[in-house]
């Protein structure tokens, strides 16, 4: 024991005062009885360290006045007792897990943890390049707080992986016409039964990427926003209609998209966002966005699906329509190989050789007559900057 302030003062002494400190912070100066917390020397006080050092300042005369006799000592004794910190249980998050990496269900001190995304179908968000394993591993620190040393207490995204078919469809020198596809060929195709079957394609987790006319047609008076589904990860429709509905929780439809201009498609391009985010699987997975013109170079080859009639129901005649840059055509004047009535909305997918991924360049506008001819196609990478703009309000 040794005596703080037993002396009255008004103000501090010129010597510094007894202080108690951790690393970062002090928990108390005590220099007499006016200049201590309360007015008063501390007497019994409890002085808590979040970390596990606590320092202890002062300067002595090695004396001490009691009862008229000075008392030299040169040391003292401190009492402490360790408080072990409990972090709690990881946050178990949708679409990632975490394992432990020190003893398994101890989420004390120095406990370690490593998250990772339902792979193959999320990654982990970076923005500075760093691996999974760093980003994700986060220790129980002294204040009870589970933290990452890059990010602190903020928690890891896993984002979905676009563009990544796990059972992609065999390439070759045809659009896919009246084959029909298995299931996980085209993992982001969307099924819309608005005014009539319609197709359209997954971006991200819960956005679905249509054309403006399958929601609002030409040839219809304008209405409101109608009530809306959308049907993913099946190939029949009616599994579709059965299993996988997502209602839809609000309508984008570009402002360039006219619906009352019957010879005119700009702007042919609308989103859907989900009410809820779809858990991505070997069935469900998102198409990426185009981000080069080499995606639209002459003779490369594309593939369109959806859930068209393969009837003959659809004009042969040419309409004298209004053309831009923002469509193009692909197709054969003498193959059966192009869209029919029901495909409007899907996407044209090509392969990007770059990084083997499959991009959605265009969307389904028109065709001429059903499976043959050419098929006319919103461009997608026109729209890009308003779909991301949309997308992340």
């Amino acid at each position: 024991m040794f005596h703080v302030g037993r002396v009255p003062s008004t103000a501090c002494p010129p010597v510094p005062p007894p202080q108690i400190s951790t690393d970062k912070k002090t928990l108390g100066t005590f220099c007499g009885q006016l200049c201590s917390p309360l007015g008063n020397p501390p007497g019994r006080m409890e002085f808590v360290s979040q970390g596990n050092r606590i320092l202890l300042t002062f300067h002595t005369d090695f004396s001490n006045e009691e009862n008229g006799t000075d008392i030299f000592y040169k040391g003292f004794q401190a009492h402490y007792q360790a408080v072990v910190k409990d972090c709690g249980q990881p946050r178990s998050l949708p679409n990632r897990a975490f394992n432990y990496t020190t003893r398994e269900g101890v989420n004390t001190y120095e406990a370690r943890i490593q998250y990772c995304c339902h792979e193959p179908f999320y990654k982990m968000h970076s923005n500075d390049g760093t691996s999974e394993s760093e980003r994700g591993l986060y220790t129980c620190t002294a204040q009870g707080i589970w933290k990452n040393e890059l990010v602190g207490e903020k928690m890891p995204r896993c984002l979905p992986v676009c563009g990544e078919p796990i059972h992609p469809v065999k390439q070759r020198q045809r659009i896919i016409g009246s084959q029909k596809a298995k299931l996980g060929n085209f993992p982001w195709q969307a099924y819309t039964n608005i005014h009539g079957p319609g197709g359209g394609a997954l971006l991200g987790d819960r956005w679905i990427l249509t054309a403006a006319h399958t929601i609002n047609p030409k040839d219809h008076e304008a209405q409101g926003s109608p009530n809306l589904d959308v049907f993913l990860g099946h190939v029949n429709v009616e599994d579709s209609t059965k299993l996988s509905n997502h209602p839809v929780r609000r309508v984008i439809i570009h402002p360039d998209y006219r619906q009352e201009e019957s010879h005119s498609f700009e702007g042919d391009i609308a989103l859907l966002e989900l009410e809820n985010s779809v858990t991505l699987g070997p069935n469900l997975l998102p198409i990426c966005l185009p981000d080069n013109e080499t995606l639209y170079d002459p003779g490369l080859i594309g593939y369109v699906s959806g859930f068209g009639i393969m009837e003959e129901r659809i004009s042969h005649d040419l309409r004298n329509d209004v053309f831009s840059e923002n469509i193009f055509c692909a197709g054969s004047p003498t193959l059966k190989h192009n869209v029919c009535r029901g495909d409007a909305g899907g996407v044209f997918a090509v392969r990007d050789k770059k990084n083997d991924r499959w991009v959605a360049t265009g969307i389904v506008t028109w065709g001429i007559g059903c499976g043959e001819g050419y098929g006319f196609y919103t461009n997608v990478l026109k729209y890009v900057d308003w779909i991301k703009k949309e997308m992340e309000v």
